[in-house]
Protein backbone atom coordinates (compact mmCIF):
# COMPACT_ATOMS: atom_id res chain seq x y z
CA UNK A 1 0.00 0.00 0.00
CA UNK A 2 3.14 2.40 0.74
CA UNK A 3 4.65 2.12 -3.00
CA UNK A 4 1.18 2.52 -4.58
CA UNK A 5 0.52 5.91 -2.87
CA UNK A 6 4.35 6.47 -3.45
CA UNK A 7 3.31 5.85 -7.18
CA UNK A 8 0.36 7.97 -6.99
CA UNK A 9 1.90 11.05 -5.62
CA UNK A 10 5.00 11.17 -7.69
CA UNK A 11 2.68 11.10 -10.91
CA UNK A 12 1.61 13.84 -9.89
CA UNK A 13 5.15 15.72 -9.68
CA UNK A 14 6.66 14.13 -11.40
CA UNK A 15 6.02 13.93 -15.67
CA UNK A 16 8.52 12.13 -17.82
CA UNK A 17 8.39 13.72 -20.84
CA UNK A 18 9.41 11.39 -23.82
CA UNK A 19 12.42 12.66 -25.55
CA UNK A 20 12.58 14.75 -29.38
CA UNK A 21 14.92 11.93 -30.48
CA UNK A 22 12.37 9.06 -29.68
CA UNK A 23 11.45 7.22 -33.01
CA UNK A 24 7.62 6.24 -33.49
CA UNK A 25 6.03 4.12 -36.31
CA UNK A 26 7.39 4.90 -39.77
CA UNK A 27 10.45 6.65 -38.78
CA UNK A 28 14.10 4.81 -38.74
CA UNK A 29 14.43 1.72 -37.63
CA UNK A 30 10.97 1.37 -36.21
CA UNK A 31 8.57 -0.59 -38.04
CA UNK A 32 7.75 0.56 -41.72
CA UNK A 33 4.02 1.37 -40.83
CA UNK A 34 1.54 2.63 -38.58
CA UNK A 35 -1.15 0.29 -39.12
CA UNK A 36 0.87 -2.88 -38.27
CA UNK A 37 -1.83 -6.15 -38.35
CA UNK A 38 0.49 -7.84 -35.81
CA UNK A 39 -1.28 -6.79 -32.40
CA UNK A 40 2.27 -6.70 -30.85
CA UNK A 41 3.53 -5.14 -34.01
CA UNK A 42 5.53 -2.45 -32.46
CA UNK A 43 6.22 -3.93 -29.19
CA UNK A 44 7.69 -7.15 -30.48
CA UNK A 45 10.04 -4.72 -32.16
CA UNK A 46 10.78 -2.69 -29.21
CA UNK A 47 11.63 -5.93 -26.79
CA UNK A 48 13.52 -7.15 -29.72
CA UNK A 49 15.81 -4.31 -29.55
CA UNK A 50 15.89 -4.37 -25.85
CA UNK A 51 17.03 -7.77 -25.57
CA UNK A 52 20.03 -6.60 -28.04
CA UNK A 53 20.99 -3.56 -25.89
CA UNK A 54 20.82 -5.79 -22.93
CA UNK A 55 23.21 -8.10 -24.52
CA UNK A 56 25.83 -5.34 -25.59
CA UNK A 57 25.82 -3.81 -22.16
CA UNK A 58 23.59 -4.37 -19.94
CA UNK A 59 24.49 -1.38 -17.22
CA UNK A 60 24.12 1.14 -20.42
CA UNK A 61 21.36 -0.46 -22.06
CA UNK A 62 19.10 -0.23 -18.51
CA UNK A 63 19.80 3.43 -17.95
CA UNK A 64 19.04 4.35 -21.72
CA UNK A 65 15.14 2.58 -21.05
CA UNK A 66 15.00 4.44 -17.84
CA UNK A 67 15.99 8.32 -19.22
CA UNK A 68 14.25 6.97 -23.04
CA UNK A 69 17.07 7.42 -24.59
CA UNK A 70 18.12 5.76 -28.29
CA UNK A 71 14.77 5.52 -29.58
CA UNK A 72 13.71 3.71 -26.26
CA UNK A 73 10.62 6.05 -25.50
CA UNK A 74 8.03 7.67 -27.60
CA UNK A 75 5.05 9.91 -26.72
CA UNK A 76 2.71 7.08 -25.30
CA UNK A 77 5.62 4.00 -24.88
CA UNK A 78 8.30 3.14 -22.37
CA UNK A 79 9.92 0.45 -21.13
CA UNK A 80 10.67 -0.63 -17.62
CA UNK A 81 12.33 -3.72 -16.27
CA UNK A 82 12.25 -5.48 -13.20
CA UNK A 83 15.46 -7.95 -12.16
CA UNK A 84 15.30 -11.59 -10.71
CA UNK A 85 14.81 -10.13 -6.84
CA UNK A 86 11.50 -7.85 -7.95
CA UNK A 87 13.17 -4.89 -8.07
CA UNK A 88 12.64 -1.94 -10.73
CA UNK A 89 15.86 -1.68 -12.66
CA UNK A 90 14.34 0.53 -15.44
CA UNK A 91 11.18 2.85 -15.42
CA UNK A 92 10.99 6.75 -16.46
CA UNK A 93 9.31 6.87 -12.49
CA UNK A 94 12.30 7.75 -10.34
CA UNK A 95 9.49 6.41 -7.42
CA UNK A 96 10.04 2.77 -8.29
CA UNK A 97 13.91 2.72 -9.04
CA UNK A 98 15.83 -0.14 -6.61
CA UNK A 99 11.95 -0.70 -4.74
CA UNK A 100 10.89 -4.27 -5.10
CA UNK A 101 7.56 -3.80 -6.92
CA UNK A 102 6.79 -7.28 -6.75
CA UNK A 103 3.93 -6.13 -4.73
CA UNK A 104 2.85 -3.38 -6.52
CA UNK A 105 -1.12 -4.01 -7.67
CA UNK A 106 -3.64 -2.25 -8.90
CA UNK A 107 -6.89 -1.32 -7.12
CA UNK A 108 -8.74 -4.65 -8.83
CA UNK A 109 -6.00 -6.87 -6.75
CA UNK A 110 -4.03 -8.04 -9.75
CA UNK A 111 -0.58 -8.34 -8.75
CA UNK A 112 0.39 -7.17 -12.22
CA UNK A 113 4.27 -7.16 -11.63
CA UNK A 114 4.54 -11.02 -10.08
CA UNK A 115 2.54 -12.35 -12.98
CA UNK A 116 5.03 -11.02 -15.31
CA UNK A 117 8.05 -12.50 -13.46
CA UNK A 118 6.61 -15.54 -12.69
CA UNK A 119 5.52 -16.32 -16.42
CA UNK A 120 8.00 -14.17 -18.56
CA UNK A 121 9.90 -16.24 -21.16
CA UNK A 122 13.12 -15.72 -23.08
CA UNK A 123 11.95 -15.39 -26.73
CA UNK A 124 8.61 -15.30 -26.29
CA UNK A 125 6.45 -12.15 -25.97
CA UNK A 126 3.59 -12.50 -23.63
CA UNK A 127 0.64 -9.94 -22.67
CA UNK A 128 -1.04 -8.75 -19.79
CA UNK A 129 -3.71 -6.45 -18.64
CA UNK A 130 -4.13 -4.05 -15.76
CA UNK A 131 -5.10 -0.95 -14.63
CA UNK A 132 -2.10 1.59 -14.18
CA UNK A 133 -1.91 5.79 -13.85
CA UNK A 134 -0.85 7.82 -16.62
CA UNK A 135 2.04 10.47 -16.03
CA UNK A 136 0.74 13.34 -14.08
CA UNK A 137 -2.36 11.54 -13.09
CA UNK A 138 -3.90 9.90 -10.26
CA UNK A 139 -6.46 7.72 -12.22
CA UNK A 140 -6.07 4.39 -12.75
CA UNK A 141 -6.84 3.71 -16.50
CA UNK A 142 -6.48 0.10 -18.62
CA UNK A 143 -3.20 -0.78 -19.98
CA UNK A 144 -1.64 -3.79 -22.08
CA UNK A 145 1.45 -4.32 -21.06
CA UNK A 146 3.82 -6.72 -23.35
CA UNK A 147 6.51 -8.13 -21.74
CA UNK A 148 9.81 -11.06 -22.11
CA UNK A 149 12.66 -12.01 -20.47
CA UNK A 150 15.78 -10.88 -21.50
CA UNK A 151 18.73 -12.22 -19.51
CA UNK A 152 17.73 -12.05 -16.46
CA UNK A 153 15.54 -8.94 -16.80
CA UNK A 154 12.01 -9.55 -17.10
CA UNK A 155 11.28 -6.30 -19.54
CA UNK A 156 8.06 -4.68 -20.95
CA UNK A 157 6.50 -1.73 -22.75
CA UNK A 158 2.04 -0.78 -22.44
CA UNK A 159 0.30 1.05 -24.00
CA UNK A 160 -2.77 3.03 -22.29
CA UNK A 161 -6.46 0.92 -23.79
CA UNK A 162 -7.78 4.78 -24.45
CA UNK A 163 -9.68 3.91 -27.18
CA UNK A 164 -11.14 0.96 -25.65
CA UNK A 165 -11.99 2.69 -22.17
CA UNK A 166 -13.45 5.57 -24.11
CA UNK A 167 -17.07 4.07 -23.96
CA UNK A 168 -16.92 3.13 -20.23
CA UNK A 169 -17.18 7.00 -19.47
CA UNK A 170 -21.02 6.65 -19.84
CA UNK A 171 -21.09 4.47 -17.05
CA UNK A 172 -21.40 5.76 -13.03
CA UNK A 173 -17.61 4.81 -12.70
CA UNK A 174 -16.66 6.38 -15.79
CA UNK A 175 -17.90 9.86 -14.46
CA UNK A 176 -16.40 9.57 -11.40
CA UNK A 177 -12.91 8.87 -13.12
CA UNK A 178 -13.95 11.97 -15.00
CA UNK A 179 -14.40 13.93 -12.32
CA UNK A 180 -10.97 12.86 -10.14
CA UNK A 181 -9.20 13.58 -13.41
CA UNK A 182 -10.81 17.40 -13.69
CA UNK A 183 -10.05 17.82 -9.83
CA UNK A 184 -6.50 16.36 -10.25
CA UNK A 185 -5.53 19.58 -12.34
CA UNK A 186 -7.65 21.61 -10.47
CA UNK A 187 -6.30 21.13 -6.69
CA UNK A 188 -4.26 23.56 -4.95
CA UNK A 189 -0.82 22.53 -3.78
CA UNK A 190 -1.23 23.05 -0.38
CA UNK A 191 -4.47 20.78 -0.58
CA UNK A 192 -2.62 17.96 -2.66
CA UNK A 193 -1.39 15.64 0.47
CA UNK A 194 -5.28 15.73 1.42
CA UNK A 195 -5.73 15.06 -1.93
CA UNK A 196 -3.96 12.08 -2.15
CA UNK A 197 -5.40 10.33 1.30
CA UNK A 198 -8.81 11.14 -0.17
CA UNK A 199 -7.59 9.16 -3.15
CA UNK A 200 -6.27 6.42 -0.65
CA UNK A 201 -8.91 6.04 1.33
CA UNK A 202 -11.35 5.48 -1.58
CA UNK A 203 -9.23 3.20 -2.69
CA UNK A 204 -8.82 1.52 0.06
CA UNK A 205 -12.48 1.49 0.60
CA UNK A 206 -12.69 -0.48 -2.88
CA UNK A 207 -10.45 -3.18 -2.00
CA UNK A 208 -12.14 -3.73 0.94
CA UNK A 209 -15.55 -4.07 -0.30
CA UNK A 210 -13.86 -6.35 -2.82
CA UNK A 211 -12.45 -8.82 -0.81
CA UNK A 212 -15.66 -9.14 1.39
CA UNK A 213 -17.60 -10.15 -1.71
CA UNK A 214 -14.75 -12.63 -2.74
CA UNK A 215 -15.13 -14.06 1.04
CA UNK A 216 -19.06 -14.21 0.70
CA UNK A 217 -18.48 -16.15 -2.14
CA UNK A 218 -15.86 -18.60 -0.66
CA UNK A 219 -18.22 -18.85 2.59
CA UNK A 220 -21.48 -19.93 0.02
CA UNK A 221 -19.20 -22.50 -2.02
CA UNK A 222 -18.33 -23.87 1.40
CA UNK A 223 -21.85 -23.93 2.77
CA UNK A 224 -22.75 -25.68 -0.54
CA UNK A 225 -20.20 -28.55 -0.48
CA UNK A 226 -20.72 -29.13 3.33
CA UNK A 227 -24.38 -29.80 2.34
CA UNK A 228 -24.04 -31.54 -0.41
CA UNK A 229 -21.29 -34.06 1.24
CA UNK A 230 -23.42 -34.04 4.38
CA UNK A 231 -26.49 -35.23 2.27
CA UNK A 232 -28.76 -32.72 3.18
CA UNK A 233 -31.75 -31.41 1.37
CA UNK A 234 -34.50 -28.94 1.43
CA UNK A 235 -37.28 -29.27 3.93
CA UNK A 236 -40.26 -31.06 1.49
CA UNK A 237 -37.83 -33.50 -0.06
CA UNK A 238 -36.99 -36.61 0.71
Amino acid sequence: MALRAALLAATLICVAQAPTSARACGDGEAPTACDDPSPNGFASWMLGRVSQALQADRDKALAAFTAGANGFRTADTYVFCVGPDGVMTAHPNPILQGHDVRDLHDRTGNRFIQTMLDTAKTGQVAVIHYLFPKPGSTIEEPKTTYYTKAGDQMCAVGVYDTDAAAPAAATPDGRVAQLRQKLDGEIPTQARADWLAFLEALNAQGDAKTAAIAQARRDMRAATAALDSAGARPAGQD
